[in-house]
């Protein structure tokens, strides 16, 4: 059996962070909401000695053939090292036989695209239609991307 392996580079050419994945994160939180999928409590493992943690994150949606499995670092003594704090990875297994079809090297930018996208599914339902300033606190990579998914759901006229 053939497993497809991509790295970041090979993601990031198939995925952007545009309307259609804020669209189908919609409908995930929807699917959910009405008890349509299986989403089990977070593992963590902690890495005390080195300010590190791993957390395994999983889901199902009735009806999918796949499932993907999540595992989450933050080593939080990276950045001394050269090295970001926090890197992901994602295996995704076939539904029926339990078999794995892909791992995906995404180094968290398929993080960083869900939560984007999850914050521009909250704007839509939760902030008014018309608004002028947006206002952003903090820096890093999810403020960039909770910026570019907003712009998919409203239009403003000044960045903060």
């Amino acid at each position: 059996m053939e497993v497809l392996i991509l790295n970041e580079k090979d993601i990031r050419s198939i995925v952007q962070l545009d309307l259609d994945i804020i669209n189908e994160i919609g409908k995930a939180f929807a699917i959910h909401s009405e008890g349509g999928a299986t989403v089990p409590p977070i593992l963590m493992l902690e890495i005390p000695d080195q300010r590190g943690e791993i957390d395994v994150k999983t889901a199902h949606i009735k009806g999918v053939e796949s499932v993907g499995v999540k595992i989450a670092t933050g080593f939080f003594n990276n950045p001394r090292l050269g090295l970001p704090s926090v890197s992901s990875l994602l295996v995704v297994l076939d539904a029926k036989t339990g078999f794995p079809q892909a791992v995906l090297l995404d180094n968290g930018y398929l993080t960083n695209v869900r939560t984007g996208a999850a914050g521009a599914v909250a704007a839509r339902y939760l902030s008014r239609e018309k608004i002028e300033t947006v206002g952003v606190i903090g820096a890093g990579a999810q403020a960039r991307f909770q910026i570019l998914a907003l712009k998919h759901v409203r239009t403003y006229e000044r960045l903060c």
